[in-house]
């Protein structure tokens, strides 16, 4: 029997090999399947090691679990839309109706929508509208009384932001009833239905604080990703979806091009990498100088990267899941007296630490890829130069505040 740092190998009677660790549960696991060669057994270890080490370990079995059942899910999915065409003689019920327009939306020509929007549409329809006397009605049934019961008397669970949320979902789906001369007014007419109250407004650290959390960080990668994010603004799937390309340590900038998403619901996800929901998303912003040291040498650690290839990945080039980098955020931010702290505080951060240094409101929202309304109808980024003198600006700030404060421990 070979032992290794992480695992052991040994050969069986057969002359196959068979590879075995003890995992985070105290449990020993063996590979899937025994080996024709060592080599790939001690291979099978090292990439259960780097799960580990990534803090995205789960069972073998477990991991096979899931894959079945995503499979499932999958043919479920598909066969429940074969089933829907069955109903178009009929006048559908609301949950029929809703499925219905979220299936039309995903497959139209014209700006369809992405995965990542109809699960969060399905999800909202299964928690707040599936199983309630509304979602059974028939669309032609619902009068305007049916709909403020249904989001006003709601269940107690329901959150502020998820019934608004639900209620404008409804809006939209009876809004295109009344298009397919299903109905001809719609009965979702409640003021302030789809306005959630924000329960907390973003916070942020100060200049002698971020430099607190981020030394607070041990692992490199999470070190840099989190650099990026509060000092640039972006948020947390976009970071993870940076790839060697988009970071340019000459130039001194980071480009953003995607966003890392999860297909699909709690329990049967897959992240994938797509590109972000508004062009204001696609943006290219300077670094600050002072950060750019540090990211050299961890991007020098990583060696030769294709330019393709993601710079925050697990041990097979695949997006990591944002709860991964959340932890090592929330113990950071825990270790600082900050255990609130959340994404958009870290966004939120960047856009105050920007308008400090002399930022306008619209460099700002450019930065932060973000748009409002007005914004919407003649949308203006600011220019390159002005964006490299609002990252110095930044930078020269942070060392004045790293001067006038005792250095993190």
């Amino acid at each position: 029997m070979g032992q290794m740092r992480f695992g052991y190998v040994r050969k069986l009677p057969s002359g196959r090999y068979q590879g075995s660790y003890l995992g985070p549960d105290g449990k020993r696991h063996n590979g899937p399947s025994t080996f024709t060669h060592k080599a790939d057994a001690q291979a099978w270890i090292t990439g259960e090691r780097r799960l580990v080490e990534y803090g995205a370990w789960t069972s073998p079995a477990a991991r096979a679990e899931a894959l079945r059942e995503a499979e499932q899910a999958e043919a479920e999915r598909a066969a429940a839309e074969a089933r829907a065409i069955e109903v178009l003689q009929n006048t559908p019920t609301v949950s029929e109706w809703i499925e219905r327009c979220i299936s039309e939306r995903q497959s139209r020509s014209r700006r369809p929508i992405k995965q990542t929007t109809a699960d969060n549409y399905r999800k909202l329809a299964r928690l707040n509208v599936t199983g309630t006397p509304l979602g059974g009605m028939r669309v032609t049934e619902v009068r305007r009384a049916d709909v403020h019961e249904w989001r006003w008397d709601g269940p107690p669970s329901r959150t502020r932001t998820q019934g608004a949320k639900a209620y404008e979902l409804l809006v939209s789906v009876f809004d295109d009833a009344v298009v397919a001369e299903l109905i001809e007014t719609t009965p979702c007419t409640l003021r302030g239905a789809g306005s959630p109250e924000r329960s907390r407004e973003p916070e942020s650290l100060s200049m002698e604080e971020v430099d607190r959390f981020l030394a607070a960080i041990d692992l490199p990668w999470a070190r840099a990703a989190l650099t990026i994010q509060v000092t640039c603004g972006l948020r947390i799937g976009e970071v993870l979806a940076l790839r060697a390309k988009d970071l340019d340590l000459e130039a001194g900038t980071v480009t953003v091009a995607g966003t890392v998403a999860k297909i699909g619901e709690s329990g049967q996800r897959s992240l994938v990498v797509q590109a972000p929901k508004t062009r204001a998303s696609l943006r290219t912003l300077s670094l600050l100088p002072d950060t750019t040291p540090e990211l050299r040498r961890w991007r020098r650690s990583l060696g030769e990267l294709k330019p393709t290839a993601l710079l925050f990945a697990d041990h097979v080039g695949r997006p990591l899941n944002d709860d991964v980098l959340r932890r090592v955020q929330k113990k950071a931010a825990a270790s600082i007296g900050r255990a609130e702290l959340k994404d958009h505080d870290l966004r939120a951060t960047a856009a105050t630490l920007a308008a400090a240094a002399g930022a306008s409101v619209r460099e700002i929202q450019s930065m932060l890829g973000h748009t409002t309304p007005s914004m919407a109808l003649k949308y203006q980024t600011a220019t390159r130069e002005r964006d490299a003198e609002r990252a110095r600006n930044m930078s020269l700030r942070w060392q004045d505040a790293r001067a006038a404060s005792p250095s993190p421990e």
